[in-house]
């Protein structure tokens, strides 16, 4: 009996300091926030000359990223929400800025396509490849000018339908004609409940 107690008990602990562990894990430093913001504020005053403002700090406490602590930026004059923050390998300090313009211009200019569809919960677009000279600009070319590739992911409520590819090659239609976007991708994301595996293609 003794021997089952003990290991009820050994069990028991080791569960209790796995969700310590976890809590803590999960749980962001102060410290650290403090100091991803103070780098944030830095930035903005050297390479947006104060356009921008800090207004919260993002933890990625599950590797998602290239950084554990980022300062959550917005730009004055166009609005745009990015993130500044140091590398985890190189300790360079990075900004999104130039990503987040151009996947927000894109989102807004397909949402003419995009309103016309049934079952739209979102729709994201995902570039990947912006050039590291724009590290720390705000004064940016076209993206017509930059030859870039955006990946577009739209969240569906529905099932897949026998005429979604179609539907999707009119959008690619719609980012080359209407966009001058003359590559790119995209991905249909179904809802869970049906099964259907997503549509991904490219043009």
């Amino acid at each position: 009996m003794k021997a089952i107690l003990w290991i009820i008990g050994s069990i028991g602990t080791v569960v209790i300091a796995i969700v310590f562990l976890f809590i803590y894990e999960m749980t962001p430093d102060a410290s650290k926030e403090t100091k991803a913001e103070a780098m944030g504020e830095e930035y903005i005053q050297k390479h947006f000359e104060g356009k921008a403002e800090v207004y919260d700090v993002l933890y990625d406490n599950m590797g998602n990223h290239e950084f554990d602590y980022a300062a959550k930026v917005t730009h004055k004059s166009t609005g745009v929400d990015f993130l500044i923050y140091q590398a985890r390998d190189s300790g360079k300090v990075k900004d999104t800025y130039a990503k987040s313009f151009y996947e927000n211009q894109i989102e807004k200019d397909l949402q003419p396509f995009v309103s016309g569809m049934e079952g739209v919960v979102s729709h994201l677009v995902h570039i990947p490849d912006v050039p590291v000279e724009y590290q720390g600009e705000d004064e940016l070319p076209e993206f017509k000018d930059l030859n870039l590739v955006p990946s577009v992911i739209i969240d569906l409520n529905r099932e897949a339908r026998d005429d979604d590819k179609e539907t999707l090659e009119g959008l690619f239609v719609f980012m080359k004609e209407n966009l001058e976007i003359e590559r790119g991708s995209g991905r249909f994301v179904y809802d869970p409940s049906s099964g259907d595996e997503t549509l991904d293609m490219s043009y």
